[in-house]
C-alpha cells in the first residue's frame, strides 16, 4: 500500500522526489582541459562554464563552474566561455562578445584557434594549439 502525502512516509516521499528533481535540473557544468605538447582537447559539459588553457607546467585542468562570469580578459592564452551548448553549436562568449560556432567551425582566441570538434547538445570538444 502506497502512503498518502498527508503521512510521514507519503511526505518522505514527496521530499525524495523534489530533490531528485532540483538535482536533476541544476545538471551542473564541468570542463576538462588536457594537452599534449602544443595541442590541447576541452571537453565541456553544460554552460555556463569556463575553458582555459593548463599553466605552462599543468598539462591537464578540470573546472566546475557557477553561472558567475569573470570579466573580460586579453591576450592571458586561450580561455573563453561557454555560455550553451545545442546539437551541433554551442555560444561561445569570449571577451565580452557571444559567438554562436558551429559543429567543425573554429574562432581564434589570443591568437590561437579553437575549434569544435563537436557537439551533441549536452557535451562539446573543443582543440587547439596553445601558443
Amino acid at each position: 500500500m502506497i502512503a498518502p502525502f498527508g503521512s510521514p512516509a507519503g511526505a518522505l516521499a514527496l521530499v525524495v522526489l523534489a530533490g531528485s528533481l532540483l538535482a536533476g535540473c541544476s545538471g551542473g557544468s564541468s570542463t576538462s582541459v588536457s594537452c599534449s605538447g602544443a595541442t590541447c582537447r576541452a571537453t565541456v559539459s553544460g554552460a555556463p562554464v569556463e575553458v582555459s588553457q593548463p599553466d605552462a607546467n599543468q598539462s591537464t585542468r578540470t573546472r566546475s563552474s557557477s553561472t558567475t562570469r569573470r570579466p573580460a580578459r586579453n591576450n592571458d592564452g586561450v580561455d573563453f566561455g561557454v555560455n550553451a551548448i545545442g546539437p551541433g553549436w554551442v555560444d561561445v562568449e569570449d571577451d565580452g562578445t557571444v559567438t554562436r560556432i558551429p559543429q567543425g567551425g573554429s574562432f581564434v582566441e589570443d591568437g590561437s584557434t579553437v575549434r569544435l570538434e563537436s557537439s551533441d547538445g549536452r557535451t562539446a570538444v573543443f582543440t587547439f594549439q596553445k601558443r
